[in-house]
Order: C-alpha cells, then structure tokens, then sequence
C-alpha cells in the first residue's frame, strides 16, 4: 500500500510546474534564493540542471514579453478607409528599421539588465503585510517587462488540496470551483459533508444491527 502511494506521489512531486516557479522568482522577497534552496534538497545531484532549466525558461518569458512591447511601442499603426491595417514604416520615422535592427541585435542584453538587476537587487525582509501586486506596482518603472510578467503570472488563481483528497479512493470533496469559494463556504461545506456521511453510516449500523437482532429472535423461534 504504502508503494502504491509513493509511486502516486512522486508521479507529481517529481512534475516542475514551471509557471508556481516562476511566482516564486517574482516575489522580491524570494526570487531564485528560495527556488535553488529547496531544488539542491528535492533534486539533490541533478538540482543545477533543474535551476538552469528554470532560469533559461525565465529569460524567454522575457524576451517573449519585451518582443510584444517594442512592437507595440516602436510600430505604429495605420487604419486605411477599408479597415485594412498596416505599418507606416519609413514614412513616419525613417529610423524606425534601425530600431527594429537595434532591438534585435541587443535585446538579449538589454533582457539580461532588467532580470539580472532585478535577481541581483537584495531579498526583501518577509513581513506578513507584505503586498506584492502593490510593490510591482510600484517599481513597474524600474523593472517594466517583469511588471507586465507579474501581472499575468500572479493573476493566475491557485488552489490547494488537501493530502488525504489526492490520495484517498473516495472522491473529491469539493468541485473543481474550490478556488472561488470563501474560507467559510469552504468550512461549512467540509463540515457538512462530515455530518452528513456521518449520519448515514450511523444510520446503516443501525439498521444492520436491527437486522441481526430480528435474525436472532427468529433462530430462537425456530
């Protein structure tokens, strides 16, 4: 049993979610300290592969999110009278493809200042009040991809289950909108489902002891 148990643990122990890495690496008060403290004690021997692995895929959300701001930001676009979009390149500044040559010929760099300064920057003391949506908010200036990388990334809702859920034969106890619930909707649907199970097998016994005794009583008549 406890094999069976294992083997389903480590089916997603084992699983790096990539994206729970990379909130962890957007919180100042963590970054990749945290991430590389618990891979050298999970993964032990293979912990430097695993944070490369995490970092590479760090700095390609980067460039992926920088890519979309100088298009955005360095192209402008042109309606014509048929809805048909397209770019007024040279027309409207005709050191626009030097700066498309620019970024792509030194957008790593430039990516690498951003993340890097941010990861080099110190670990913020861990308070209980801290609020991270309100400090991106506030250094978006500094940090500006890795702002718009929070926001989508700390946005994602995240729900919890508990070990005997995952590992028991019985069912979920709550439907897939676990996440939407307040704490105490979710208490008092736990709670509940306790007393109500509970009432029914009180009930069962009941009745199958009442069917024992009524065996006996018609044994001893016989």
């Amino acid at each position: 049993m406890a094999s069976k148990v294992e083997i389903k643990f480590e089916k997603y122990w084992d699983v790096i979610h990539v994206i729970m890495v990379v909130a962890t690496n957007l919180d100042p008060r963590f970054k990749m300290k945290l991430i590389e403290y618990y891979f050298h004690r999970i993964y032990k021997e293979t912990a430097g592969q695993e944070i490369e692995r995490v970092q590479k895929y760090c700095y390609e959300l980067v460039r992926e999110y920088q890519s979309k701001s100088i298009l955005v930001e360095e192209i402008p676009q042109y309606r014509g009278p048929l809805g048909l979009e397209a770019s007024i390149c040279e027309e409207v500044d005709p050191l626009l493809n030097f700066d498309l040559f620019v970024y792509d010929s030194s957008s790593t760099e430039y990516m690498k200042s951003e993340f890097d300064q941010y990861l080099e920057d110190g670990l913020l003391p861990r308070t209980n009040d801290f609020n991270i949506l309100a400090w991106w908010k506030t250094n978006g200036i500094k940090y500006p991809i890795m702002s718009e990388i929070s926001r989508d990334i700390l946005a994602i809702p995240v729900s919890i289950v508990a070990s005997e859920s995952a590992f028991s034969a019985s069912g979920r106890f709550l439907s897939p909108y676990r996440s939407r619930l307040q704490p105490k909707t979710l208490e008092a649907l736990m709670c509940t489902q306790n007393w109500l199970w509970a009432k029914i097998q009180g009930s069962n016994d009941l009745e199958y002891s009442a069917f024992n005794e009524d065996n006996d009583m018609n044994e001893e008549v016989c």
